[in-house]
């Protein structure tokens, strides 16, 4: 089961692999696609980094441990570069996110990711049949 969303010349993909669901960026101007999860991370954290991208235009990153997280100011999430930030910053992690209720107040959980959720989610996939 796999989810696309196209903005412009990019096509944002989530799709199980193995145990988990990862998310891609595939660029067809570029023609290069690239990995927006760490690896295979639960439903709810796939969705969640895709949400990011859409929503914001941003990529999580890693910490050393590997896992994906983003800065969280005061105007918003953003990427953090700089070991001491020139503004306050707290971090969330993705990695971690199993359910929509579970998302960050800054991205957007609406009556489609819902149901993109709902048909995606293993324990009913087997009980709906395919759009």
């Amino acid at each position: 089961m796999e989810t696309r969303w196209t903005r412009g010349d990019e096509t944002i993909e989530c799709f199980r692999f193995d145990d988990g669901y990862v998310t891609t960026v595939h660029d067809d101007r570029r023609e290069v696609t690239w990995q927006l999860t760490p690896g295979q991370v639960p439903l709810a954290s796939a969705l969640a980094t895709a949400q990011l991208y859409l929503e914001h235009r941003l990529t999580s990153q890693t910490d050393r441990e590997g896992r994906p997280f983003i800065g969280l100011t005061d105007n918003g999430p953003v990427q953090v570069f700089e070991e001491i930030p020139p503004e306050p910053v707290e971090y969330v992690y993705l990695d971690q996110i199993r359910t929509l209720e579970e998302f960050p107040d800054f991205i957007t959980v609406d009556e489609t990711l819902r149901n993109v959720f709902d048909r995606m989610a293993p324990a009913r996939s087997s009980s709906r049949t395919s759009r």
